[in-house]
């Protein structure tokens, strides 16, 4: 895995998802995407918000042990979080739901680690 100083979210993601698979603290432990990003016409965008496609929804969910549910929204170096992303993240809070914002791949690492995602 070649790990560049500034990578792409997608980048990021793919690493963090690859991570995950092998690296997972427990094998029942389930990660995927959520797809909100992306371009699509406004035919197909508006589909998929019928659908319940949300705004702000973190880039990655992981179903843990313990009906416990985590969240983890990527970010390149200067990247920023947009209002319906901050809105998601107090949601988590609230409700109890571990979330991270990571930077980087170090940073995914540390906020899975504390999850009890990684071993």
């Amino acid at each position: 895995m070649t790990v560049l100083s500034d990578p792409s979210e997608h980048t990021l993601q793919v690493h963090v998802l690859e991570l995950i698979a092998v690296g997972k603290s427990h094998p029942d432990i389930f990660a995927f995407a959520v797809p909100n990003a992306g371009r699509r016409s406004f035919r197909t965008g508006q589909k998929m918000k019928s659908e319940g496609l949300m705004a702000g929804v973190a880039d990655i969910c992981i179903m843990m042990p313990d009906a416990k549910t985590g969240w983890l929204e990527m970010k390149r170096l200067k990247g920023r979080q947009s209002t319906p992303q901050k809105g998601f993240a107090a949601r988590c809070k609230r409700l109890g739901h571990p979330y991270a914002l990571a930077h980087s791949l170090n940073e995914a690492v540390v906020a899975l680690r504390e999850m009890g995602v990684l071993r």
